[in-house]
């Protein structure tokens, strides 16, 4: 029962989220908070009535896990105090499986967090893809700057490859391991390809469509500030810089809140993500 409960209350949260996300590029500070503040009554409820303190205890020390590690991305500006504390409520709602997975060789918590790192990975590649599909120009900009960088791109995964040749050599040579053990060696030029291309791919994403200069006179609530800590402006702060006048530079950032419940569910209902590379 206390699993399907916390279930509930991140399929609402989580999803409210992702939803206000997508569509106006943020979501209100109250909604992590009244995650953690549910979660934080029904886990009370259910530890009086069951008399154990770690159904209290288990989700406090993971939730300083997760919040302390949101937080540290936070203020090195990878993303926004909002996400901090959506990953934050993820570890208090589920410090672990809740009947939902049999235990594993790993602790819940670290299955919990490699998913999301796994899942916000892909995610990040569809999402800045999808962006290059809806601006053709943007794209046909990217493969004119991809072209002039060929051949140094070319000689990169060339030499790879070649060290990936040298590497099997050496393991069937002084380790005996067969080749037919190592054929999975021989794919692993094709992921460095496909990395350096993303690599640049995002280099230019953030060049062109996450960062761009606007007058004062356009800028919103909510709009974030260029070369400070992912922090929206309020609306004192907007009428205070549209009184200034001038140019700004802003930032839009990946919608990433749909991360989090795509998290929860592959985590509860599908397991280790790890498994699928074993």
């Amino acid at each position: 029962m206390l699993g399907w409960i916390l279930l509930a209350i991140g399929i609402a949260g989580f999803g409210l989220a992702g939803a206000l996300d997508l569509k106006t590029t943020e979501f209100p500070d109250w909604l992590p908070y009244t995650m953690i503040a549910g979660t934080l009554a029904v886990r009370a409820v259910f530890s009086f009535l069951e008399g154990n303190i770690w159904i209290i205890g288990s989700s406090v020390i993971v939730v300083f896990v997760f919040l302390g590690f949101g937080l540290l991305l936070y203020f090195t500006r990878q993303w926004g105090d909002g996400d901090a504390w959506l990953l934050g409520a993820l570890g208090f709602l589920f410090p672990n499986s809740a009947g939902f997975q049999p235990s594993g060789a790993l602790p819940f918590p670290a299955v919990m967090i490699f998913n999301f790192f796994l899942i916000a990975f892909v995610y990040l590649i569809i999402y800045s893809i999808a962006l290059g599909i809806r601006n053709p120009e943007i794209a046909r900009k990217f493969f004119a700057g991809l072209r002039s960088n060929l051949k140094g791109i070319a000689s990169l995964i060339l030499a790879f490859g070649i060290a990936c040749v040298f590497l099997v050599y050496f393991l069937n040579a002084s380790w005996g391991i067969p080749l037919a053990a190592m054929m999975n060696l021989f794919l692993l030029p094709v992921f460095f390809a496909f990395i350096i291309i993303f690599m640049h791919y995002g280099r230019f994403m953030e060049q062109s469509f996450f960062k761009k200069q606007i007058s004062v006179k356009d800028l919103r609530v909510g709009d974030v500030p260029v070369g400070e800590r992912w922090r929206v402006l309020d609306k004192e702060e907007v009428k205070k810089l549209k009184k200034k006048g001038g140019k700004i530079w802003i930032k839009e950032g990946v919608r990433f809140a749909p991360v989090f419940i795509i998290t929860l569910f592959v985590t509860l209902f599908f397991g280790n993500l790890l498994l699928l590379f074993v």
